[in-house]
C-alpha cells in the first residue's frame, strides 16, 4: 500500500523560489513595479514576517472545505499549475482548490511564500485554454514579484475578510498602522494594483495562447457563468447601454482591477505587439511597438 500523495508545500516552494535578480520579467507593464509608498505602512522589515501569520491564518480556514491540489486530488488543475509555472519559469506553487465564489480566486502570501486559492465553480466547465489563462494569471503574480505588494493591498481593502482575520492574529495595532494612512494609500495602490492585474493577463495569455480562450475567462469571471456570447457581443453590448459622461466611471479610481472591457483592449494591445511575437516567436503582422504598447496600456488604466 503506498502512502498519502505529497504536495508542495510552503516551505518547499520557499527553498526553491527564484527571483531571478531584480530585473522583472520582459512581459511586465512599466506601472507594475513597486510602489514607494509601502515604506509608509510601518511593517518595516517585519513586513513579510506579519503577512506570513496573517496568511497562515486564512490558509488554514479555507483548508477546513478545500483540498491541496496534487496527482491525486484534482489532478487536472494540478496539470494546469505545473504547466503554467513550468511556462513563466517559477516553481510550482501550492494550490488550494474549494466550492468558492469565482472572485475569491487569487494568489497569497508573500513574494518567496505564495500559494493558489482557486474555485471548482471556474474549473470544472471550463476547457483547458480558459483553465491556463486563470491559473497563469495568479503564476504571474509570483513571476513578476507582485504578492506582498498585492497581499498589502487586499489587507487594506479588506478583500476576502483579510484585514478582519489579520485583527484576530495581530490585534488592534494593526489599525493604529493601517487606519490614517488606508485612504491615501488605498487611493496610490489602486492604479498600481490595476497595473498588476493587466500584468497578469498577459502572464495568462502566455500560458494559454489563446487569446479567445483569455477573453471567455474574463467573461466567465465578469458574469459569474459561462457566457452565452462572444467577447465582440460583449463589447458592442456595453458600448451600447454605457454612458461617456456616465458618473460611475469615477468609481474606477479605487477599482481593484480595470474593467473587463479595458483589460480585454489590452489582452489584444499585446497579442498583437512586437513583444508578444518576441516572447512567443510567433508572427504578427504590423506588430505593435513596445514603446507603444506601453503607452496605450498605460491610458487604459486611467478613469474613462
Amino acid at each position: 500500500m503506498t502512502g498519502p500523495p505529497s504536495y508542495v508545500s510552503l516551505a518547499d516552494f520557499a527553498s526553491t523560489f527564484q527571483t531571478g535578480g531584480d530585473r522583472p520579467p520582459a512581459w511586465v507593464h512599466s506601472g507594475a513595479g513597486s510602489p514607494r509608498i509601502l515604506a509608509s505602512l510601518g511593517f518595516g522589515d517585519r513586513m513579510e514576517d506579519v503577512l506570513d501569520t496573517i496568511v497562515a491564518l486564512q490558509k488554514a480556514e479555507w483548508l477546513h472545505d478545500g483540498v491541496y491540489a496534487g496527482p491525486g486530488a484534482m489532478p487536472v488543475v494540478y496539470r494546469d499549475v505545473l504547466h503554467c509555472a513550468r511556462e513563466l519559469r517559477i516553481a510550482v506553487p501550492p494550490a488550494i482548490v474549494a466550492g468558492s465564489p469565482l472572485r475569491s480566486q487569487g494568489c497569497f502570501g508573500t513574494d518567496d511564500r505564495a500559494f493558489l486559492y482557486l474555485s471548482t465553480f471556474f474549473f470544472d466547465p471550463a476547457p483547458a485554454a480558459e483553465r491556463r489563462f486563470l491559473v497563469g494569471r495568479f503564476c504571474g503574480h509570483i513571476a513578476a514579484h507582485q504578492v506582498t505588494i498585492a497581499t498589502v493591498y487586499a489587507l487594506i481593502v479588506d478583500q476576502e475578510g483579510l484585514r478582519a482575520i489579520a485583527r484576530r492574529g495581530v490585534g488592534p495595532l494593526l489599525e493604529i498602522v493601517l487606519g490614517p494612512a488606508s485612504l491615501g494609500v488605498r487611493l496610490a495602490l489602486s492604479r498600481w494594483h490595476r497595473a498588476a492585474e493587466i500584468t497578469a493577463d498577459r502572464a495568462g495569455l502566455l500560458c494559454c495562447r489563446d487569446l479567445e480562450g483569455a477573453g471567455r475567462a474574463l467573461l466567465r469571471m465578469s458574469l459569474g457563468r459561462t457566457p452565452d456570447m462572444d467577447v465582440a457581443t460583449y463589447l458592442a453590448t456595453l458600448r451600447a447601454s454605457r454612458g461617456d459622461g456616465a458618473p460611475g466611471k469615477w468609481t474606477e479610481l479605487l477599482q481593484a482591477a480595470p474593467f473587463t472591457h479595458k483589460r480585454l483592449e489590452a489582452l489584444a494591445l499585446f497579442a498583437g505587439s512586437a513583444l508578444w511575437a518576441e516572447l512567443t516567436g510567433e508572427q504578427v503582422a504590423n506588430a505593435i511597438p513596445t514603446d507603444e504598447l506601453t503607452a496605450r496600456t498605460s491610458r487604459l488604466l486611467g478613469v474613462s
